[in-house]
Parts: structure tokens; sequence; C-alpha cells
């Protein structure tokens, strides 16, 4: 038997910034389940959709078992990052969202930086690259984004930096090199992927992702 989340939390949370303060070890499920609640009270989890949702905050709260829905296409590990791919609208980034939220709450109140990872769209690091080239005052290097974790959400729809370099190529690269965990989110499969990329790319999801399909009708619909 498989060990969920309740699928009727309260969303009453009664987590204190005592208990942040004084908490350092493994943010436990039941307090992870409630600020989840909390900052995130409008994300619905359709049935279909628990495996790989509970996988993902399974990964999360670092359960040697986070698999045990058997969703991930690679082996598994909890040294690697997550790579979700699938259809529009199913709430892949939303759902990163609301971790990046939990995340950001409970370090904000204590070192713990389990669930803490910053944030961005491929579309929104190419902008700024631009707007870099534009101002020598600007504090954006794409350096910034070769240490710790990181999330990197839309994978995919950012165009080549002056229609010729992959610059988010460079920056999974570069990650992979370091084995740095990166999250990402797209509508690519790993095949086209590879195909954007390159095959050095390509080759390397699978050491560097726990691979998951997430595939559904779009709740935009």
């Amino acid at each position: 038997m498989i060990s969920s989340f309740s699928e009727n939390p309260s969303t009453e949370v009664a987590m204190s910034t005592e208990f942040l303060k004084n908490n350092h070890s493994l943010i436990s499920k039941q307090h992870f389940w409630k600020l989840f609640c909390s900052l995130s009270p409008g994300f619905k989890i359709k049935t279909e959709y628990q495996p790989i949702i509970y996988s993902i905050f399974r990964y999360f709260l670092q359960l040697p078992d986070f698999n045990a829905y058997g969703i991930i296409k690679n082996k598994p590990a909890l040294d690697k990052g997550l790579l979700v791919y699938g259809d529009y609208g199913v709430g892949k980034s939303t759902l990163f969202g609301a971790i990046h939220k939990v995340g950001r709450l409970i370090v904000t109140h204590t070192q713990n930086t389990q669930l803490w990872f910053p944030s961005i769209s491929t579309i929104h690091m190419l902008t700024r690259y631009y707007e870099a080239q534009n101002n020598p005052g600007s504090n954006f290097k794409l350096e910034n984004y070769f240490h710790g974790k990181l999330y990197l959400d839309d994978l995919g729809k950012e165009e080549k930096a002056y229609n010729r370099e992959e610059l988010i190529g460079k920056v999974l690269f570069e990650r992979h090199r370091r084995r740095l965990k990166t999250f990402v989110t797209t509508n690519e499969n790993p095949s086209a992927i590879a195909a954007r990329y390159g095959n050095h790319i390509g080759d390397r999801l699978p050491e560097m992702f726990n691979i998951i399909k997430w595939e559904g009708k779009s709740w935009r619909e």
C-alpha cells in the first residue's frame, strides 16, 4: 500500500514561525501539506493526476520511495533533478510555482533550503540577457545560473539568442557538468529537447533528471 497525502486536507495551517525556526530536519509530509494548502488553496488535484503530483511531492520531501507509483521514465534517483514534460495546461508550471511558495516561506524562517529553488522562465532569462547587453549596469550574468538549484519553466519556448545561440542549452550543459539539481517543465518531449539543443544535451537528460511524462486535458479548456 502506498501512503499518500490526504485528499481533503484542512486549509487551516497550524505551523508556527517558532516551529520553522527550531526545525532544521527534513520537512514532514504533514507540515508540507498544511503549507501547500494554505499558500495555494485554489490548486486542485485531479484523481488522474495524483500519482504524478504525489510523486513530485515525495521527491521534494526526499522520501527514498518517491517513485512508489512508478511514473519515472528512467532510473529514479534523489540526487538528480526533475524534467516534467507533456500536454499544455495540465498544471506543470502551477504545481512548481506552488512548491516554490512553500520553499520560500520555509527558507524565510529557517536555514532549511530543502524546498527552496530559484525560478525563472526560459523566455524571461533570454529577455534579461538582451537587456544586459544594452545596459552595462545590469546585474544579470548567465554565470549566476551555474550555481545551486534552479527551476526553468517553459523550456523550448524561448528563441535562440540573436537567432544563433542556444543560451538555455549552454545553461543545461554547464549545470550538468557541475552536477547541479535542475528542475524543468516543458511541453517538449526528450527527443524534441535533444533535437533543439543537440545530442550533447539529449544524451545527458537521463543522467541529469528524473523524467516524468504528464498527459491530460488542459484545465484552461
